[in-house]
C-alpha cells in the first residue's frame, strides 16, 4: 500500500530538522557558534534559510536542541536501558562512565567548541547547563538503582554518591584527561568507572 501523503511529509519534515541540527553541529564544532549563521546552517543542510526557521527556529533554537542530537549520536538512550536491565552493581555504577566515554568520543568536538565558548556565548552557557543537568539526573538515576540493590557504601548518602558519579563522570573532566593529558578513550572509562565504583559501592 501507498505511503499516506500526510505521513510522507512527517517523514520528511523529520529528516528535514534532522539534517538542519547535523550541519547546526557541524558547524558550530568546526567554526564556532559566532562565525556561524543561520544561513550557513541552511546551505549546509541544503535547505533554504527560510526552510531552517519553520523546521528548528532561531540560532539559539539549534543550540537548545543540540543536547538532544548529542544524546542520539551517543546511543544514551541504549546505554540507559542496559542499565535498567542490570542486576549487577558493578555494572550498574559503570554506567555512567560509559555514557561520557560515548559522548566524548561520538560527540567530543561539539562538547569541546560549546566548553571553550560558554564563556562568551550565553547560547552555549544554557545548553552545558542543559546538559549537565541532565547528566546529574542520570547519576541520580544510576544511584537510586544501587540503593535499591543495597549497594551503596556504607556511610555514603544517596545524595553524595550521585554527586561523586556525576563529577567523575561530567564530561568536562574527561576532556581535560583527553586533550591535557592524553588519555585514551579506554583509559578515560575505566579509570571513571574504577573510581566511581570504590568511592560509591559497598
Amino acid at each position: 500500500m501507498a505511503d499516506r501523503p500526510t505521513s510522507r511529509r512527517a517523514r520528511q519534515a523529520e529528516q528535514t530538522h534532522a539534517d538542519i541540527l547535523r550541519a547546526a553541529r557541524r558547524l558550530f564544532a568546526e567554526r564556532g557558534y559566532a562565525r556561524t549563521s543561520v544561513r550557513d546552517v541552511a546551505e549546509a543542510a541544503g535547505v533554504s534559510a527560510q526552510t531552517v526557521y519553520y523546521s528548528v527556529g532561531s540560532k539559539r533554537a539549534l543550540v537548545t536542541q543540540l543536547n538532544d542530537l548529542i544524546d542520539e549520536e551517543a546511543g544514551i538512550p541504549s546505554l540507559a536501558m542496559a542499565a535498567a536491565r542490570a542486576t549487577d552493581p558493578v555494572e550498574v555504577a559503570a554506567t555512567p562512565a560509559r555514557i561520557t566515554r560515548a559522548i566524548l568520543e561520538r560527540c567530543g568536538d561539539i562538547v569541546r567548541a560549546a566548553a571553550t565558548g560558554a564563556a562568551a556565548e550565553p547560547e552555549l552557557a544554557a545548553m552545558l547547563a542543559q546538559g549537565h543537568d541532565r547528566h546529574v539526573a542520570g547519576a541520580r538515576q544510576v544511584v537510586g538503582m544501587l540503593e535499591g540493590m543495597g549497594a551503596l557504601r556504607p556511610g555514603v548518602t544517596a545524595a553524595e554518591a550521585v554527586d561523586t558519579a556525576a563529577a567523575l563522570a561530567d564530561v568536562r573532566v574527561a576532556l581535560v584527561l583527553r586533550d591535557d593529558y592524553g588519555w585514551s578513550f579506554d583509559r578515560i572509562e575505566r579509570w571513571t568507572a574504577d573510581t566511581t565504583r570504590a568511592l560509591i559501592l559497598a
